[in-house]
């Protein structure tokens, strides 16, 4: 499943981010990521094999500008609130995305850089295989 890589590429494709989003956690040479979270799950499924599901995700971003990482999460937060429509690889259907809560500052390190996090779900449709 490439949803990961279609939510980054839609992401990116807005002016004035900090830095290019990274598929994965933050690093010492990754300020600026998003990643999968644990907990999915399975709102729904019929007996073809279709589920309906949620996926957690969470953007990170590690600076000590703390007025440009609440402004960029922020833009984020608005063009994810209004996504529509995703392109996909064909293995699953995009449905839409739960915001929540908006992007919040969790901590400052002990070189005052501070690190702010959007949590959002995506609710999508897929077939699974059910076996023989």
């Amino acid at each position: 499943m490439d949803l990961l890589e279609r939510l980054a590429d839609k992401i990116n494709e807005l002016p004035d981010l900090p830095e290019q989003l990274i598929i994965g956690q933050l690093s010492h040479n990754n300020d600026f990521g998003l990643y999968s979270q644990p907990g999915s799950q399975v709102i729904s499924e019929d007996w073809s094999g279709i589920q309906e599901r949620s996926l957690p995700f969470e953007i990170a971003y590690r600076t000590d500008d703390f007025e440009k990482a609440t402004n960029s999460l922020w833009k984020i937060s608005e063009l994810l609130d209004g996504l529509n429509l995703l392109q996909t690889d064909g293995t699953y259907d995009f449905n839409r995305i739960n915001i929540q809560p908006q992007p919040f500052a969790t901590m400052v390190d002990v070189t005052d850089k501070g690190v702010f996090l959007l949590d959002f779900s995506v609710e999508i449709t897929q077939q699974i295989n059910l076996g023989e």
